[in-house]
């Protein structure tokens, strides 16, 4: 089968992992990229291998990888799912970067603050004065949108 020799030529059995890591081009996100034939189109290499070697793809589905290999092309490492199913995956192993709370570099409150504004009566907005905070950032701490980790 010629898609056999084309992905042969392109990946690495990886023998501790078991991922097939793509060894030609990559996008900016580190995803492996070649051009599927049937279409002219550039595309993500495990997208092509999971079209070719498991099936079709529906329309507005993810191909994501157990293994959470971006080079991975092996088959057995991959899986469909929504943005979300992937997303949630993502969060559930701990990939995902956060950026609130301590993790934010222009943070201006301490976790003590922030436990003392959730349960502070009054308005938000002189809540916001007293700590130099925007209403917006109380609403947010309130509701449990920022500092989701206190």
């Amino acid at each position: 089968m010629w898609f056999d020799k084309w992905l042969e030529e392109r990946v690495i059995p990886e023998p501790n992992s078991g991922c097939w890591i793509w060894l030609k081009a990559t996008d900016t996100a580190g995803y492996g990229m070649a051009k599927d034939y049937r279409t002219s189109r550039n595309d993500k290499a495990h997208r092509l291998v999971y079209r070719h070697l498991i099936g079709e793809i529906p329309h507005g589905i993810c191909v994501c990888h157990h293994c959470d290999n971006r080079l991975c092309c092996n088959p057995d490492h991959l899986f469909l799912g929504t943005k979300r199913d992937n997303a949630n995956d993502r969060d559930r192993k701990g990939r995902c970067k956060r950026n609130d709370g301590l993790f934010n570099g222009r943070h201006k409150l301490t976790p003590e603050e922030v436990l003392e504004i959730r349960l502070m009566p009054g308005s938000q907005q002189s809540i916001a004065d007293r700590y130099g905070v925007s209403q917006v950032a109380i609403s947010k701490i309130k509701l449990g949108k920022h500092w989701r980790n206190i």
